[in-house]
């Protein structure tokens, strides 16, 4: 084989070792971005917190969810719950959908900045009520106690309709 055709032949090579590594290299990059777009089947977690663009933690995600934030600092919770919590622009506490860890009601609350305002709860057997009140310990209950429905009213605390 005289050299001119001996460079064709290893420039034939070059070629195509060039265009198989061309080729391998394109195709583990689709596998890898492939891969990468897939979601997960399956995320476990104990505890996800959603924080705003300015850092502020907003929303709870959690089994148990943390302790409250009220007025900037953090409070003891009556018991642990587990669910979602929503917290406003400064980080206080303002609504929850939980289950109690304990005696297993699953509520849903509504909290002014003071404190919570409105309260709707399920037994785990059955029955429950639905509760709006204030800071001045006015209260409006309705609700299913014992199997009987129920109507509660209270003005500052001292019970005005009871039936």
């Amino acid at each position: 084989m005289d050299p001119n055709q001996r460079i064709d032949l290893l420039e034939r090579r070059v070629r195509a070792l060039t265009a198989t590594l061309i080729l391998t290299v394109a195709a583990f990059s689709v596998i890898t971005l492939g891969a990468q777009s897939r979601p997960a089947d399956n995320l476990r977690v104990r505890e996800i917190t959603v924080v705003d663009a300015q850092g502020t933690e907003r929303v709870w995600i959690g089994a148990p969810v943390p302790d409250p934030i009220e007025n900037g600092r953090r409070v003891a919770r009556k018991g642990a719950v587990s669910g979602v919590i929503l917290l406003d622009a400064k980080g206080n506490e303002r609504s929850g959908y939980v289950t109690s860890d304990g005696s297993g009601e699953v509520f849903m609350s509504l909290d002014s900045e003071r404190g919570q305002e409105a309260l709707f709860l399920m037994n785990p057997g059955g029955g429950g009520h639905l509760s709006i009140y204030d800071a001045a310990k006015n209260q409006a209950e309705i609700g299913i106690v014992r199997g009987r429905p129920t109507v509660r009213l209270e003005d500052k605390g001292q019970v005005i309709f009871e039936q």
